[in-house]
């Protein structure tokens, strides 16, 4: 497809899709064809089905990047940024989409979102046919809840260390991160993706200005990103709890949650405050009661929930209830030390002890879920007591951050090649030594190897296990006797 045919269908498809007006048709056109150095447009005939037919725009964006890298001579990265820049130009402005989610909010909360979440798709913003390669699956046990994982293609692996120097870092440039209100429209460098087709929309919580948008990842249903206006870092007390159910008034059909403060047992972007949420029911909320505790609130339940890490469910009908009491757990485990169970919650090195808030609302009830971290390291455990262990690195490394708490497990794209990899030296019968003479980097996965060969597990079925032995890592309260008595005097003590 020449690239003046693939303007013109460029143009059609923005008009059947993202809301373009046939009166600019023309406007449109001139200005991508002065953009690729063009004097006239495509002669030829463009059927509206074809565009009408067009679920994403990946037939344009590919044609764009294909052009860029053969006759204007860009690299991939140039070519692909040029790419979201058309799509941008395309896209309704910022203001338009503001006005179009207000006033579909007004009416349906679940419209508006789907609107801009369509939208977004439409405009190669979430790139659904990538994501949509991404392995799934949902893992069973015996012995405990399903867990869903996932092997994401797109999501790059990072490292702990260099998300906790970020923690506190200043703005290095502009925009300050990839969470400010500055990326819209931004065209993005050899370090800073490309942002001109990402539309974000205002969202007021307890008093302040937010915005919410989408991840491009959607590692699952409608997966959202709700940031605060300023570039401030993260943090867990009772203004973020009110905006947790501020949010949930507005938006009863999704959850929201934090993904904690401090390195290690939080999100990526510490130095900007931001929530993530959507439509997808993670394992967390489908788990069972384990042990009813006594609350304080007069309408309100408190329940220690049947899961891998420590989860503390506070639920009812009044949310003033469940912020008071929610509030008063958080201040105390803050300040907690168990020193017979690893957990300290503070020393030479600085704070250790937070929570994970996830907030739903489901009918008139409002459910708070308080997962218990601390991100203490020690000479045995030097990446984390509370986190994977390191027999568990080969899998996963990164901070297990909200979602993963929640049960869903977003695992490195490497492991699709290295599950591979290790599938072939099973079946060839090869020896370690043989497996590391073809494959060097399978070498942390020799209990991979050995329980493919001696029990006929898949990669998958390995996967999983491990998945859950690093869920039990990040409980600071062990499924055991003295791990729930323990938690269960804390709870105690916290509502007195």
């Amino acid at each position: 497809m020449s690239i003046e045919e693939t303007i013109a269908l460029a143009i059609v498809y923005a008009e059947r899709h993202l809301g373009l007006d046939k009166d600019d048709e023309t406007y449109f056109t001139n200005l991508l064809l002065g953009h690729f150095g063009l004097t006239a447009p495509y002669e030829g005939p463009i059927d509206p089905a074809r565009a009408e037919k067009m679920e994403v725009p990946d037939e344009i964006v590919d044609s764009i990047v294909d052009f860029d890298v053969k006759v204007r001579l860009m690299d991939i990265g140039e070519a692909t940024r040029d790419a979201t820049w058309v799509m941008g130009v395309l896209s309704p402005r910022p203001s338009q989409v503001s006005r179009v989610f207000a006033y579909l909010k007004a009416n349906s909360s679940a419209k508006a979102t789907e609107y801009l979440y369509d939208l977004m798709v439409k405009n190669d913003y979430i790139q659904k046919s990538k994501v949509d390669k991404n392995l799934r699956w949902v893992a069973s046990y015996q012995d405990g809840p399903a867990l869903e994982i996932s092997i994401n293609l797109s999501k790059p692996e990072k490292d702990n260390k260099d998300i906790a120097k970020l923690a506190h870092a200043a703005p290095s440039g502009y925009p300050a991160c990839f969470l400010c209100k500055e990326n819209v429209g931004f065209a993005g460098s050899a370090t800073h993706p490309a942002r001109e087709n990402i539309r974000v929309v205002p969202v007021r919580l307890d008093g302040g200005q937010w915005y919410l948008q989408y991840s491009p990842y959607v590692y699952y249903s409608r997966h959202c990103i709700v940031f605060y206006e300023k570039h401030v870092p993260m943090a867990i007390n009772p203004h973020i709890l009110r905006c947790l159910f501020d949010f949930v008034d507005q938006f009863p059909h999704f959850f929201i949650g934090s993904n904690s403060d401090l390195p290690i047992v939080g999100g990526s972007i510490l130095n900007h405050e931001h929530f993530q949420g959507g439509g997808h029911e993670m394992p967390i909320m489908k788990s069972k009661v384990r042990a009813f505790l006594p609350a304080p609130g007069k309408s309100t339940s408190l329940a220690v929930l049947d899961f891998y890490d420590t989860v503390l469910k506070v639920y009812g009908p009044s949310r003033e209830e469940i912020v008071s009491i929610g509030s008063q757990l958080i201040a105390k485990w803050r300040a907690y030390d168990d020193p017979k169970r690893g957990i300290l919650s503070h020393d030479g090195e600085g704070l250790h002890s937070t929570v994970t808030p996830i907030v739903r609302k489901v009918g008139d009830t409002y459910e708070l879920y308080l997962i218990l971290r601390n991100n203490r390291c020690t000479k045995e455990f030097p990446d984390g007591l509370f986190h994977a262990h390191p027999e568990y690195h080969y899998v996963k490394k990164e901070g297990i951050g909200l979602i993963e708490a929640a049960g869903l497990f977003i695992l490195p794209s490497r492991l699709l090649r290295q599950g591979k990899e290790a599938e072939e030296c099973v079946e060839k019968k090869l020896s370690f030594e043989e497996c590391l003479a073809l494959y060097p980097d399978l070498k942390p996965f020799a209990p991979m190897l050995r329980d493919m060969k001696e029990n006929g597990a898949s990669v998958r079925q390995h996967l999983s296990e491990v998945c859950q032995r690093i869920l039990r890592n990040v409980g600071v309260y062990k499924d055991t006797p003295d791990g729930q008595e323990a938690l269960r005097l804390f709870v105690k003590g916290a509502l007195e």
